[in-house]
């Protein structure tokens, strides 16, 4: 069952594939994406707006529609979650989908049909590529990260649903039912009240898989966690799982390739600060292939990756994309030149328009679609295993406690802050988890609790002074809260 489910998926994701291969053109599919989009959505309240209707180049679209950052959305969004139709598109809102903001705790992205249509354009090609050239994939049965419910299920005022249950719900109802046939973990595990019985349930039914060929998550850590938390338990699974004996002296080895020898590949995070954390992976696992995953968002689906490809390959029927250059300069798809680094700007079914993402990224080759590789995300931001701590955030909660300043910094596996204020670290802690991916990520355990340091001198000199002393220059040094270096108590005297 398990492999004639996947190969009717790769036959049913073959013509997006062979479409995705085949082009040429990428200008053309770019503006006939833009052109539709905005004939769809012109009688919206943000489409008149802005008069959609009025707009038949992407001259026109840059001199009418400004670029947008999540702040310029938020009273379009406030409608929308209260009952308005009709707001940013046509097509109601599904759901939806929190991440953390840059000035505050949280923002929700908008999620439709069309959006959801977009993201398959991205996830088909990739999963085709996958079952085509990987061997032995259409095999085994596959784990695909799952949200518990902890804090349980969240809804706006008017009833719209808030939060992705699992990572099946980017595809339609009829690909849902297939794809939980080669499932390796079930949904029920989202209905766990605490994260020591999710991990649980997690690794009885993948310890339970005759044939796992395919694990896909994002962050690196979160498969460590899980591994770590196998080997730590692999006494009390015995008693669970008394027909598994071999595989758990296995996982208390750390050989987790033997732990799951019918494992082929492993989707996650690889760019960025998650780059770190790949050799953790691959010594759990020796052997097996790990490819990192395209840039991928709550907001949109960038890239994906092809085997035998460095980098991601631009999802070019998922969404209509902007590059802006370190010079200011914005250029479209077709116009991106190899080596340079620019900041995506996407516009999406969702109701995005001309929407700045902070993400920077290189471009690796344009033959013809282009290749890029994530690097970072602009401004100051702090990004260990997913929490994506900013600068205005961090501000955010110094000023909230009532702090008279504080320097907050990655310490190991969490956060210090340095302040000359008293706090406790209870306190701290639980002002960062209203940052959505924080608190995630103190759940799964990737983040200690928060610390707090009492220290006797500013945190801004002693920032200054640091600054300077590795090259600097003092008049290029900005007035900060948030760093991303460690090894701040070398500096203060506490």
């Amino acid at each position: 069952m398990t492999g004639a489910v996947n190969r009717l998926l790769r036959a049913m994701y073959t013509p997006a594939y062979r479409q995705y291969l085949r082009t040429e053109d990428v200008r053309k599919v770019q503006r006939e994406y833009l052109g539709g989009l905005l004939a769809k959505n012109a009688d919206t309240l943000y489409g008149n707006k802005y008069h959609f209707a009025d707009i038949h180049s992407y001259k026109e679209y840059t001199e009418r529609v400004p670029l947008t950052t999540y702040e310029d959305y938020a009273p379009y969004i406030d409608k929308i979650a209260n009952g308005a139709q009709n707001i940013l598109t046509a097509e109601p809102v599904l759901l939806f989908e929190p991440t953390s903001g840059s000035s505050g705790a949280r923002k929700l992205i908008p999620y439709t049909a069309s959006l959801r249509a977009e993201f398959q354009a991205g996830i088909k090609p990739w999963l085709c590529d996958l079952y085509t050239n990987v061997k032995g994939l259409c095999d085994g049965k596959s784990y695909w990260s799952i949200t518990p419910l902890i804090t349980g299920k969240e809804y706006t005022p008017c009833g719209i649903p808030i939060g992705f249950e699992e990572d099946a719900a980017y595809f339609g109802k009829a690909e849902q039912a297939l794809l939980r046939h080669i499932f390796a973990v079930d949904g029920s595990v989202k209905f766990v009240s605490n994260m020591e019985q999710f991990w649980h349930i997690t690794a009885v039914q993948l310890l339970s898989c005759g044939k796992l060929s395919l694990i896909s998550v994002w962050n690196p850590t979160y498969l460590t966690i899980l591994c770590s938390y196998i080997k730590d338990n692999a006494h009390a699974l015995r008693h669970e799982l008394p027909h598994e004996q071999e595989r758990l002296c296995f996982a208390e080895l750390n050989r987790f390739d033997k732990v799951f020898p019918e494992l082929r590949l492993i989707s996650l995070w690889g760019d960025g600060c998650a780059a770190d954390e790949l050799p953790a992976v691959a010594e759990l696992f020796p052997g097996v292939q790990l490819q990192p995953k395209g840039l991928l968002s709550t907001e949109c689906f960038t890239s994906f990756p092809l085997i035998g490809q460095e980098g991601s390959s631009l999802s070019i029927y998922s969404h209509f994309f902007e590059f802006r250059a370190g010079s200011g300069r914005i250029v479209t798809a077709e116009r991106l030149r190899p080596g340079a680094v620019y900041e995506e700007i996407v516009t999406t079914g969702g109701g995005l328009y001309r929407y700045c993402t902070g993400d920077l990224v290189e471009v690796l080759s344009t033959d013809p679609i282009p290749r890029i590789r994530f690097l970072r995300r602009t401004g100051a931001t702090s990004d260990l295993c997913g929490e994506k701590l900013t600068e205005d955030f961090v501000r955010s909660i110094v000023k909230k406690l009532g702090l008279p300043d504080g320097l907050l910094a990655p310490e190991g596996h969490g956060y210090t802050l340095y302040t000359t204020g008293e706090i406790a670290p209870e306190a701290l802690d639980q002002a960062l988890c209203e940052g959505f991916h924080y608190n995630w990520c103190r759940q799964l355990g990737q983040l200690r609790q928060a610390e707090v340091v009492r220290v006797s001198e500013d945190p801004a000199r002693v920032y200054l002074r640091r600054m300077t002393a590795e090259g600097m220059r003092m008049g290029d040094v900005k007035p900060a809260v948030l760093s991303r270096l460690s090894g701040w108590g070398e500096w203060f005297s506490s």
